[in-house]
């Protein structure tokens, strides 16, 4: 039996749009980068957010790692090729999701912490 979410399947890479948080999770179990803090960077997610007139948002993995196990820079046409393109039609939730509100616990807390900062100091440049 195949793993298949709704929305998305192995064997069909398609774009990502339902049940975001939870492949996100599942997509890189047991691989990683260690940093210099000793935690373990899987995926670090970029967006199309910034001035894009659509009004359908994309997210994807920026770093993808290799057969070896290196740290590769990782293109939006490369994630839709590994079906690691989510996409949203609200910008704000495009925004959290980049930032990390697909992560659970502490380090969930700890990346909305870094969004509400970038929140805080893009309103006082205005």
């Amino acid at each position: 039996m195949a793993f298949k979410l709704n929305g998305w399947s192995a064997f069909t890479k398609d774009v990502v749009t339902k049940r975001k948080k939870k492949h996100a999770r599942s997509i890189r179990e047991g691989v990683g980068n260690i940093t210099e803090d000793g935690k373990v960077e899987t995926h670090r997610m970029v967006s199309d957010i910034k001035d894009n007139p659509t009004g359908t948002y994309s997210v994807w993995p920026s770093i993808t790692f290799d057969e070896q196990g290196d740290k590769v820079s990782q293109s939006k046409d490369e994630a839709i090729t590994a079906g690691e393109l989510y996409q949203f039609k609200n910008k704000k939730k495009a925004k959290k999701f980049a930032y990390g509100s697909w992560k659970k616990g502490k380090d969930r807390r700890e990346a909305m912490k870094a969004y509400r900062e970038m929140k805080k100091t893009k309103k006082k440049k205005k």
